[in-house]
Formats: C-alpha cells, sequence, structure tokens
C-alpha cells in the first residue's frame, strides 16, 4: 500500500512539473538600435527627408544634443522590425511605433522629451496643447513643405499653416486694411507662439500694447498728455488682424471716437443726426485736428493738437 501511495505521488508530480514546462512562456527576443541607416534600405524618401531636416542635422552635431538621434529615438529600437525583412505578416514587422497612429497626448509627450525649451517652454499649458492638438497635425517629419524644413510644417509657411483652421482670421486678413501677412512682412508667428505663452491669446509679448509698441515705437509712453484708450489697450480702436477701415481702424472717423465722445465741445447732434447732409460732416474726422491722437509731449498738448 505504500509503495502504491509513493507510485501515484510521484506520477502526479511528474505531470505537474510538465504542465508547468509545457505552459511556460518562451522569453520574447529584445529589439536593439541598429542606426538610422538601417531604415534607409526600404524607406529611402523618409530617409533623406530626415537627414536633410533638424532632426537629422541635430543628429550630427553632437554639441546641440545629448545622446545618439536618430529614427529610433521617435520610433524605437528597430532591430526586429528590420529581421522580419519587410514582411507584414510577419510580428516582427509591427514593433516600432507608428506616430500617425498614437493618440495626441501621447504623440506630444515624445516630441516634448527633446522639445521642451525655447518656444516650446509653455506647451503644457497652450492653447494648442489644452485642445487636446498633436504636434504633427502642424509638423511633418518626413513630408515637410517649408522653405529649408526648417520648422518641418505642413504647409508651405507658418500663416497658411496656421489659416487652415483659423478661418475668421483669414476673412479679416483678406479685407482692404490688413497686417501685411499676405505680402510676407510677417507671419502669425511674429505675434503669437503657437506652442504657448504666458499671456492670452498666445502672445509673444506681456501684453497687447507691448507687442504692437514693440514696432510701433513712435506711440509707446509714457507721455505728457496721454489718451487714456491708447494707453489701455491697442485694439480699443484697432482690429487686430484687418479692417475695411484705414489704419485697420474699428470704425470710421469720426463715429470711432463718438463711441467714447458723446457729448464734447463740439455739437454731437451733427454727426449723430438722421439727415447727413450737412457740410460739416463729411471729410472732418477727429484726427484732422488731433493729430496726436496717440499721445503727446508738446507743453501745449492736452487735447493732443500738437
Amino acid at each position: 500500500m505504500r509503495l502504491r501511495s509513493v507510485f501515484w505521488a510521484s506520477l502526479l508530480a511528474v505531470t505537474v512539473l510538465g504542465a508547468f514546462a509545457v505552459r511556460r512562456p518562451h522569453s520574447e527576443p529584445t529589439a536593439h538600435l541598429v542606426g538610422s541607416e538601417a531604415c534607409a534600405d526600404c524607406h529611402d524618401k523618409e530617409y533623406r527627408e530626415y537627414a536633410v531636416g533638424g532632426h537629422g542635422r541635430a543628429a550630427g552635431d553632437s554639441t546641440l544634443v545629448a545622446g545618439k538621434v536618430g529614427c529610433e529615438s521617435c520610433h524605437g529600437a528597430g532591430s526586429l522590425h528590420v529581421d522580419a525583412d519587410g514582411d507584414k505578416s510577419d510580428p516582427r514587422f509591427a514593433t516600432l511605433v507608428d506616430l500617425e497612429k498614437l493618440p495626441a497626448d501621447k504623440v506630444n509627450t515624445l516630441c516634448i522629451t527633446c522639445h521642451r525649451g525655447g518656444d516650446q517652454f509653455m506647451w503644457s499649458s497652450s492653447e494648442h496643447a489644452n485642445q487636446n492638438v498633436s504636434c504633427l497635425s502642424c509638423h511633418s517629419m518626413h513630408d515637410a513643405k517649408d522653405a529649408g524644413h526648417v520648422s518641418l510644417l505642413k504647409q508651405e509657411n507658418t500663416s497658411m499653416l496656421c489659416l487652415t483652421c483659423h478661418k475668421s482670421k483669414k476673412l479679416a486678413l483678406a479685407r482692404s486694411a490688413h497686417m501685411p501677412l499676405e505680402e510676407g512682412g510677417m507671419n502669425c508667428a511674429s505675434c503669437h507662439n503657437p506652442h504657448g505663452s504666458s499671456t492670452p491669446h498666445q502672445l509673444r509679448a506681456a501684453s497687447t500694447n507691448d507687442l504692437c509698441e514693440s514696432c510701433h515705437t513712435d506711440k509707446r509712453g509714457p507721455m505728457l498728455w496721454e489718451h487714456a484708450p491708447v494707453r489701455e489697450n491697442c485694439i480699443t480702436c484697432h482690429e487686430p488682424h484687418g479692417s475695411n477701415n484705414d489704419k485697420v481702424l474699428a470704425g470710421k472717423r469720426p463715429f470711432l471716437c463718438q463711441r467714447c465722445h458723446v457729448g464734447t465741445r463740439h455739437p454731437s447732434t451733427l454727426y449723430d443726426a438722421p439727415d447727413l447732409a450737412s457740410n460739416r460732416l463729411f471729410n472732418r474726422s477727429c484726427t484732422n485736428c488731433h493729430t496726436q491722437i496717440h499721445g503727446s509731449n508738446h507743453p501745449s498738448g492736452k487735447f493732443f493738437l500738437r
């Protein structure tokens, strides 16, 4: 009886050990780096675009970045993919990271592992990040359209790219008076930082006035005699993107001025009356006399006449 018990106990132990031996998973091969040159054999166009772009230049400049930079920095180690030799049925073929299939937050997290300084410093709190806009919505690593592939944009220039989404600004810029974007004198990024800033509307300055006065220095104060709305905000009187009035004004003069100056030494009824036949109305802009409307440093410039 005792020998029979030992026999059955031994048989059970062998069976259990055999089952574990059969079910034990085999360790998967680990991918390792093979270098960007290995990608060029199959992905010739993508490799050429990479080589002439900022990423390729960074890879060759050890003083610019720390560590090895290449295709595998974004797509992961490529040895298994290379070993698959183009066979899409081979599970190893799909071991690379396809950024086009990743959600926006994962793409952005990958990008900011390197791009986290300079213009990208405020990205995490930017409007685009809050709206879950992917870096790949604007940038293309392997099919950039901008000249010199400096910014790797999906359009020929920054303004064309921004206007693909910001349609209302495109209409404003088509007006008779507008910011010189269409003429190439500036672009959207001249005033806005698309990667985020600490100010509203992602402005590249502490305030609207600081931004405007960085170019329009003659309007910068302090003045001996200051015009309150000018001091407060330039866009009180001006449309920042475009207007059908001269000097991108928000309204025609004198009606623009009368939005605030409804009761003055001048008879306002001349401008407010339904009968617009008065010969004192036409070609009588307030700034014909009040020429220094942005402010005056003249001792007698209280009313911005000089």
